[in-house]
């Protein structure tokens, strides 16, 4: 996914989510390079911290306007052991939203994964940098709700060794050494892939078309995954050094170290 993320562009791309629903409205505010972007919405119940709740978002999905002024955003979407795009780790989901220039819009999503939520800035209709919080019990937004860690999608961003989704296990292990690709039936049997000189305070999940085309023998990941796992056995957790040929990033998380 590519997309020139910049404040002047980062609200109007993340209302495309919104336009969606809708039998092909016509922009409010179209942007220059950006085909069928619009402006944030005008219109919705005002929410905590002074946000914009929008009613008429997809069904599951509630668009948030930030209020925030941005003064340390990171056009250039550098990511960091502790933030990107120059949003540092946030204790909570309203500190996410404030970190982003007016007005920008905000997809929250209370059931983003098995046990995860999420508050997203989009780019096209997709996630560009998530805050990510526990879900239990939560059914709506509130710009208290805690957050775990931060996850980025857009493959402009990169770390300062020029990792980030989109790259290649190849360069990845050239920047942070070997790889160790495994998942567990216990932790939903999601990939996760860990490299030896890597920070701790990434975590990395990879993607394969050749192993979403792939009718695995035995055991194997649900969802994406990078790894080749044939031939190898477990209980319930699987592990595998070997990535498949055309493996590459597609999240990187980003958590709080004690």
């Amino acid at each position: 996914m590519k997309f020139l993320f910049t404040p002047a562009l980062i609200a109007p791309i993340a209302m495309l989510a919104a336009c969606a629903a809708q039998n092909e409205p016509e922009p409010e505010s179209a942007v220059e390079g950006e085909e069928g972007a619009v402006a944030a919405p005008e219109s919705g119940d005002a929410g905590g911290d002074g946000l914009i709740l929008d009613t008429d978002a997809p069904s599951g999905t509630v668009l948030i306007a930030s209020g925030g002024s941005a003064a340390s955003f990171d056009p250039e979407c550098v990511i960091t052991e502790t933030g990107i795009a120059g949003i540092e780790n946030p204790a909570t989901l309203g500190d996410f939203a404030e970190a982003f220039p007016a007005d920008t819009a905000l997809a929250f999503q209370p059931v983003y994964m098995v046990d995860f939520g999420a508050l997203c800035a989009l780019s096209g209709g997709e996630d560009a940098i998530c805050a990510i919080f526990e879900s239990y019990d939560v059914d709506a937004y509130d710009g208290n709700i805690e957050v775990m860690a931060m996850g980025v999608y857009a493959d402009q961003c990169r770390t300062a060794e020029g990792v980030g989704p989109g790259t290649s296990i190849a360069d990845a292990i050239n920047a942070y050494g070997d790889p160790r690709f495994g998942f567990s039936y216990e932790n939903e049997a999601r990939e996760y892939v860990s490299f030896a000189e890597a920070p701790d305070a990434y975590s990395f999940r990879a993607e394969s078309e050749t192993g979403g085309a792939m009718q695995v023998q035995g055991n194997r990941p649900s969802g994406r995954f990078g790894g080749d796992y044939a031939g190898v056995e477990g209980d319930s957790y699987f592990e595998t050094a070997t990535a498949l040929p055309d493996a590459r990033i597609w999240e990187i998380w980003i958590t709080p170290l004690p």
